[in-house]
């Protein structure tokens, strides 16, 4: 079940920031028509050049295409959703699903591959004794009461013992055998941990690295993106530039607000994945 609900909570992070990426795309394509239906009228004032339209519906095709490809992104994070949740899937996300900053990944020891090596070291021991059991030898006490009609009542006790023959030829390996099998289980199972501590500290290394970008990117990153756009477009407004390094400043201002949804993404990916760590 927790593994069910962690892939349901990674399809809803992947489909909300995919949705939310086209719509970052819709906002710059709605400007382009803007700046298009603009244009004819800068071109017979001559305070733009005919060249600018072109270069406009140049950038709209270029902006289509981006669009067809985080179109099929939404619609295969829509399909992922539905796999987990059913025809819920098809409904409006509210945001993200709501993950704590500093998630707790819990016990490495109750991991779900480590707790399956328990239950085969306990089964093992169990053999172990078993064995060790053979080798000490048995006895048993029995004893029997019987009436008989012509005879007088009888009874009858039965000591039998076992003794072990040749043990250290017979026995031993077998102990021998089944302790070897529990110290095999005991590296294997200190191997596996190992390796998810090792995977729980890089998934925590991660996530610290792409906060950090983000914190960069979404602060200084963005506030410079969107001045270069503010002063590129008076600047061609006021006649002094042509439309080229609007478009590339829109362009580049777009690229790093879908980078930052990539790395927001990211985060809550590597969140949902520390939170439920151990039931993987």
């Amino acid at each position: 079940v927790a593994a069910v609900r962690r892939d349901a909570a990674l399809a809803w992070v992947g489909a909300w920031h995919a949705e939310r990426r086209a719509a970052l795309l819709g906002e710059l394509l709605r400007e382009n028509r803007l700046l298009q239906d603009t244009l004819p009228v800068r071109i017979a004032s001559g305070r733009a050049m005919p060249a600018d339209l072109t270069m406009a519906r140049q950038d709209a095709l270029m902006l289509a295409d981006r669009g067809d490809e985080l179109t099929r992104e939404v619609k295969r994070w829509r399909a992922e959703l539905r796999r987990w949740v059913g025809a819920r899937g098809d409904e409006a996300l509210d945001g993200a699903p709501t993950l704590p900053a500093n998630p707790d990944p819990g016990d490495v020891d109750r991991h779900a591959d480590l707790a399956a090596y328990d239950a085969m070291r306990g089964m093992a021991l169990a053999e172990v004794a078993e064995a060790d059991a053979e080798g000490r030898g048995d006895w048993a006490l029995e004893v029997a009461y019987s009436r008989r009609p012509r005879y007088d009542d009888m009874v009858s006790v039965q000591v039998s013992v076992e003794l072990p023959w040749q043990r250290e030829r017979r026995q031993q390996p077998q102990v021998q055998a089944k302790r070897r099998e529990v110290e095999r289980l005991d590296a294997e199972r200190d191997d596996q941990r190992r390796r998810r501590v090792a995977e729980l500290q890089q998934m925590q290394a991660e996530l610290d690295a792409v906060q950090a970008q983000l914190a960069r990117l979404q602060g200084p990153g963005q506030s410079l993106a969107a001045e270069r756009v503010a002063l590129t477009l008076a600047a061609y407004e006021a006649g002094r530039a042509d439309l080229a390094p609007v478009l590339q400043a829109r362009a580049q201002a777009l690229d790093l607000r879908l980078r930052a949804v990539d790395l927001e993404s990211q985060r809550d990916a590597l969140r949902v994945r520390l939170t439920t760590f151990t039931a993987e």
